[in-house]
């Protein structure tokens, strides 16, 4: 058995410090497209709208080109990568969502969202 107790097999939930690729969309200096812009790319890519819509761009004033060593501004796309990388923190872990069985006597009582378990089954209300 591979990992540690509890462990299911599946993908790592975090991603190790410093395996992020280098690219402006994990960079700190970097500002993405308005959400509008890449919805719109999304749409006219996977084919649901036939407006042409040119590949969002994001912006970064601190990109380096070639071997100039002074920084410069320049509209980029999230896979383009610089000279200037900095990670971006990670972004905090979001709480609730998942989805709970809740077993009794070997037969499935409930299954469902995390925030909706019924009262009867917290684990306060049980005396656990």
């Amino acid at each position: 058995m591979t990992g540690g107790f509890g462990h299911n097999g599946g993908p790592a939930l975090e991603e190790p410090v410093g395996t992020r690729p280098g690219q402006c969309k994990h960079c700190r200096h970097w500002r993405p497209p308005p959400e509008g812009e890449r919805q719109a790319y999304e749409a006219f890519r996977l084919g649901h709208s036939r407006r042409r819509v040119r590949r969002p761009t994001g912006a970064c004033d601190r990109v380096l080109i070639g071997n100039n060593p002074r920084p410069a501004f320049s509209a980029t796309v999230g896979e383009f990568g610089c000279r200037n990388f900095q990670a971006a923190p990670l972004a905090p872990m979001p709480k609730g969502g998942g989805y709970v069985t809740i077993w009794q006597g070997g037969r499935i009582v409930w299954e469902g969202a995390e925030e909706a378990i019924p009262a009867r089954f917290l684990q306060e209300d049980l005396g656990l």
